[in-house]
């Protein structure tokens, strides 16, 4: 299960917990064959069906896409809202959507701007995304950031037992092992991190394979597994510092960061794209993307510096609150709610 999944499936369990909500959900995944036209089309077709057999019967339709899913479905949605006369929220996943907007040309920015940006109201992830875009859509831009749901309050007894470390040494990576995630960054900075230091690789093997990372990583960077959520979240206690030095093209707040820092862990990132709204000299240190020597010099500064490490941990803390799940959920059912009082006093 991707961060998107997982994003999806906390709101709807949410929604379903509150009395005032009755969700029905059509699942769009296309599973392991989300690349063949047919799968495409097929599930489409169905979606559509779906939608028109139950869109009288409900109060609001939100449909929740990547940049793709949005662009491809989103204009089919929207018109089937209109003749309804339904409120439409669209959730776009990833923080790339501006980006690609602007990079189009003026036939297809009036494409965008008509059949999607004209939606009654657009949930993106970033602020940069909305400062983007704002001036470009006629119906409600909202920020709608990344969440999770709270780890455990307290790690397993195993890790409760150990001391409590002096000093930064242990790393930590999580996600897809892609050149856009900074796996060369990792694996050019071990033999130049200082002594005791390591990083450990967890993520599916995409581009990288264990052994390639292990024969690379001299020792220091390792290559760990796969981890399924809940075992992430144990994972997690077990390390003092999660690094990210992305530069994917539609990243936009990576779960994982809201992750570490429910878990008190600082993180070292990437002074890439939306980043720095939530990784700040409060909670993190930040990189120029590619740059191996400015990645090397943030892992020292933070292995040389304890009383810098503690101050960064105390931050990730407090900053874990802004990606509460319940928060995040509470802004969804009152933004549903108010589309619903607005369609009724329209008609």
């Amino acid at each position: 299960m991707g961060g998107t999944t997982r994003h999806f499936a906390t709101l709807v369990r949410d929604l379903e917990l509150h009395d005032d909500f009755d969700v029905q959900v059509l699942d769009t995944s296309r599973g392991d064959e989300h690349a063949r036209p047919l799968s495409n089309l097929s599930v489409g077709l169905a979606t559509l069906w779906a939608v028109l057999r139950r869109i009288r019967s409900v109060d609001v339709v939100s449909y929740h896409a990547s940049n793709r899913g949005i662009l491809s479905f989103g204009p089919l949605i929207l018109g089937l809202c209109r003749l309804a006369r339904r409120p439409l929220v669209l959730r776009i996943f990833g923080g790339g959507f501006g980006d690609h907007y602007l990079a189009q040309s003026q036939s297809r920015r009036a494409f965008i701007r008509r059949l999607i940006l004209s939606a009654d109201v657009v949930l993106l992830q970033t602020r940069r995304a909305i400062e983007q875009l704002r001036a470009h859509a006629s119906g409600e831009l909202e920020w709608f950031s990344t969440y999770i749901d709270p780890p455990e309050a307290s790690p397993s007894p195993d890790t409760a037992t150990r001391p409590e470390p002096s000093r930064c040494t242990r790393f930590v990576f999580l996600g897809h092992l892609w050149k856009s995630k900074g796996i060369e960054v990792l694996l050019e900075s071990a033999g130049s991190l200082p002594a005791g230091c390591s990083i450990d690789v967890y993520g599916p093997t995409d581009e990288y394979g264990a052994a390639e990372i292990d024969a690379r990583g001299g020792g220091v960077v390792r290559y760990r597994g796969n981890l399924t959520h809940e075992e992430v979240d144990a994972r997690l206690w077990d390390y003092d510092c999660l690094v990210l030095p992305t530069f994917h093209p539609n990243e936009g707040y990576p779960g994982v960061i809201a992750e570490a820092y429910a878990h008190g862990i600082p993180v070292i990132a990437t002074r890439w794209l939306a980043i720095p709204e939530i990784v700040d000299e409060s909670s993190g240190l930040l990189a120029e993307p590619r740059d191996t020597e400015g990645f090397i010099r943030c892992v020292r500064h933070l292995n040389g510096d304890p009383a810098l490490w503690h101050r960064l941990r105390a931050g990730a803390r407090a900053k874990a609150a802004e990606f509460d799940h319940a928060r995040w959920s509470r802004v969804f059912e009152e933004l549903c709610q108010r589309l619903v009082r607005d369609a009724g006093l329209r008609g």
